[in-house]
């Protein structure tokens, strides 16, 4: 370690100490770091602003690209200055009306569109169930399974590799155009049925539950294989794909009481009832809370209980917030904790 990084260290250390020695009393070495500390701010945001708002966006686009109009925004700053001269200091109301007016305007329609029509629109909408592209005119259809019986002799000779079927109960040979099953499964045979799901709404696996169903193509008859949350136990096992999507597998071992035929899969994956239970909450706050800065009419009745609750709303979210400001604070006072131990405490070795 060279003796500029030992310095450099010494110096933060040295600051880290003085302002967390405010914390015994206030004392002329605080005070210096804190007007250390001001003076840098400040001569480090002017230079930054005469940098990017007076030479980039003023100077150079007038004088070099020939945008003479940038003129008046140019005076209306200049006249912000006036108010530092108290008989022309009502010059600068002009460019302050203008700017408050601008800003507002912009902050307004910004926060309409980014804030409150987004946060109105997640509020009021129901939760949408995940589910696979919907085809053939069956819901969340992702593909066929064939269900045979091996022990049986078929008048069917299936012949995968050219995709063709061998009628052997003629003498002529019939060809015809044949698409194979996703899925072939006999009796007593365990096939794993896998679907892949997007997790747009970024829920718990915990929270889904999944829902297979299977539809005979002759009958149109359908049953529903499973209907329950992930776990191994039940045969429904959720693998995370890595890339934002997942992938769902269901142990399926027909029986007898299934007939032997093609059959069209559903699959769905949906949250379960308590994420309907949170909607509800989120609508009531949302209601309760603006009621309680209702105050065209007095707060009694059942206006006046929704309006308590809302305050109960009202002092969660700032319990909250303010929890959560107190973590990113004790979160860098840690640093600096570390800082010293680590590496102020570390030059100890290097210079003695």
């Amino acid at each position: 370690m060279s003796w500029i990084e030992i310095l450099h260290i010494w110096i933060m250390a040295f600051v880290t100490l003085a302002l967390l020695s405010f914390l015994y009393k206030d004392n002329p070495i605080y005070k210096l770091v804190e007007h250390i500390f001001a003076g840098l701010s400040a001569g480090y945001y002017v230079g930054l602003i005469w940098d990017t708002v007076i030479v980039q966006q003023l100077y150079i686009p007038m004088f070099n690209n020939g945008k003479y109009w940038l003129i008046i925004p140019g005076i209306l700053g200049f006249l912000m200055f006036t108010r530092f001269f108290p008989k022309f200091s009502w010059v600068s109301r002009v460019s302050l009306a203008f700017f408050m007016g601008t800003a507002a305007g912009i902050f307004l329609v910004s926060q309409l569109h980014g804030l409150v029509l987004p946060q109105m629109q997640d509020t009021m909408k129901p939760r949408e169930s995940r589910q696979t592209v919907q085809d053939k005119d069956f819901s969340k259809y992702i593909g066929s399974l064939e269900i045979v019986d091996f022990e049986r002799k078929s008048t069917l000779e299936l012949t995968n590799a050219d995709s063709t079927i061998t009628d052997t109960t003629h003498t002529d040979t019939t060809i015809l155009t044949f698409e194979p099953p996703d899925y072939t499964v006999r009796y007593g045979v365990p096939v794993v049925l896998s679907s892949t799901f997007d997790d747009s709404t970024e829920a718990d696996l915990d929270d889904l539950v999944v829902s297979l169903t299977i539809r005979n193509q002759q009958d149109l008859s359908e049953t529903v294989l499973i209907d329950a949350q992930p776990h191994g136990e039940n045969g429904i096992i959720i693998v995370d794909n890595g890339d934002g999507s997942f992938t769902a597998n269901y142990t399926f071992m027909p029986d007898t009481t299934f007939s032997t035929g093609t059959y069209d899969l559903g699959f769905e994956v949906k949250q379960v009832s308590i994420m309907y239970v949170l909607t509800i909450l989120v609508l009531i706050g949302v209601i309760s809370t603006l009621i309680y800065f209702y105050f065209s009419k007095e707060h009694t009745g059942v206006l006046g209980v929704t309006a308590k609750v809302g305050i109960w709303f009202i002092m969660i979210s700032f319990g909250a917030h303010f929890g959560y400001t107190v973590m990113g604070r004790v979160s860098l006072l840690i640093g600096r904790v570390q800082f010293l131990i680590e590496d102020w405490l570390g030059t100890f070795s290097e210079l003695f």
